[in-house]
């Protein structure tokens, strides 16, 4: 055992120095100088080398072998934590869903919200009728205060029960609002306009 050890070391000994060997004379020959080295090892070149302990030989072996013991399996990942479901209005965050409102006023025939609904996640549509003889156009307007009005959207086609505004509650802070829809003659005049509030978050 002894015998069969010592010669597999004195065997991978010879490799390495033959090896050694080549990158000495690679390097100089970079460096622009020669080096001679022997191109071979003699038999009472390698007797000369000392033999290894049992215990050395055993740990060589042992050593030789490395690869067999890494793991090249990829770990799984734990899994991902779920989304919470994000709410709008108090309803789920799924479409078709009634968002309360409040009418504050809405005295005119053929200018109305009516229906305030969920649709893609963070946006409502707001349904109803913006139809007046005469229509040049209508729009929609949003306010915190029931002083300044952000215009929504305007257009110059007549609704009737149908959508009027998408509304992306993301480009609001969390709060009450007021939503006016107001249309407008050709002459420029307009009756009293349509106010709901509503509250986003």
């Amino acid at each position: 055992m002894k015998d069969r050890l010592a010669g597999a070391l004195r065997a991978d000994i010879a490799i390495l120095l033959a090896l050694l060997g080549m990158v000495l004379s690679l390097s100089a020959a970079i460096a622009g100088r020669s080096l001679a080295l022997p191109e071979t090892w003699t038999a009472s070149q390698l007797a000369a080398l000392p033999t290894p302990t049992a215990t050395e030989a055993a740990e060589s072996l042992a050593g030789a072998a490395w690869w067999e013991r890494v793991i090249l399996a990829t770990p799984a990942l734990p899994p991902l934590p779920g989304l919470p479901k994000v709410g709008l209005g108090g309803a789920a965050a799924q479409a078709g869903v009634p968002v309360p409102l409040s009418v504050v006023s809405c005295s005119t025939p053929g200018v109305a919200i009516r229906r305030v609904i969920t649709a893609k996640p963070g946006w409502w549509n707001l349904e109803g009728d913006a139809a007046i003889a005469n229509l040049e156009y209508w729009k929609g307007e949003i306010s915190a205060d029931g002083q300044g009005w952000t215009m929504l959207y305007r257009s110059a086609t007549a609704v009737h029960d149908g959508l009027l505004i998408e509304f992306n509650t993301r480009t609001v802070p969390r709060g009450t609002y007021l939503v006016r829809l107001t249309a407008v003659n050709r002459t420029g005049n307009y009756p009293p306009p349509c106010t709901i509030r509503i509250t986003t978050g």
